[in-house]
């Protein structure tokens, strides 16, 4: 009875919504706002595409792949825009779409391209996880010689990546290889 009382209280307050699961265990999912913008992005490997094909799938994201130009973008065009002014870029997203994930493990030095995107009210969402665990499950993916992963997880300790960061940091890969379910990603984010 208890329970209930208090799941009717947090609807009533519409902070979160429930998921499906056992009657007499309630799962709760965060609201995720009807217009957001994140920005995906940390340690090669993690988990971070899947991730925002799941925001795609299951909550309604675009997402923008901004690595996989035109074939990772719902709207192409917006491209020039991208390349030559981020605010206006973002702008133009929310014209386009209410919930947005930008998926893009950027190097170190256009953390300035960052910035200009967190002004403009984006979202960094960093995954971060076991760099060994993360090397292997780059190896095993295959695609892309492990040399850029190197180069990219030296960037990232060279910036003191996460920590220098104004973000929000999922710990998505453990040392034991296994890698945080997405229901679990979504709380963090929104929770």
């Amino acid at each position: 009875m208890r329970a209930t009382v208090i799941l009717r209280i947090v609807l009533q307050r519409g902070q979160r919504t429930t998921c499906e699961g056992h009657d007499s265990v309630k799962k709760y999912m965060p609201t995720i706002p009807e217009q957001t913008v994140i920005l995906l992005s940390g340690i090669p490997a993690t988990g971070k595409s899947e991730y925002a094909r799941y925001l795609a799938r299951e909550h309604r994201f675009a997402h923008y792949d901004l690595e996989c130009y035109p074939r990772g973008w719902p709207n192409p065009e917006l491209k020039q825009t991208w390349d030559t002014d981020r605010r206006a870029f973002v702008s133009q997203l929310r014209e386009h779409h209410g919930r947005i994930a930008l998926d893009w493990g950027f190097p170190a030095r256009c953390l300035p391209l960052v910035v200009e995107l967190q002004e403009s009210g984006v979202k960094l969402v960093w995954f971060d996880g076991d760099i060994t665990r993360a090397r292997e499950s780059f190896v095993q993916r295959g695609g892309i010689v492990v040399e850029r992963f190197d180069d990219q997880a030296a960037g990232i300790r060279a910036a003191n990546f996460p920590a220098s960061l104004n973000c929000v940091i999922v710990a998505r890969l453990s040392s034991t290889g296994v890698f945080l379910d997405d229901r679990q990603v979504t709380r963090v984010i929104f929770g």
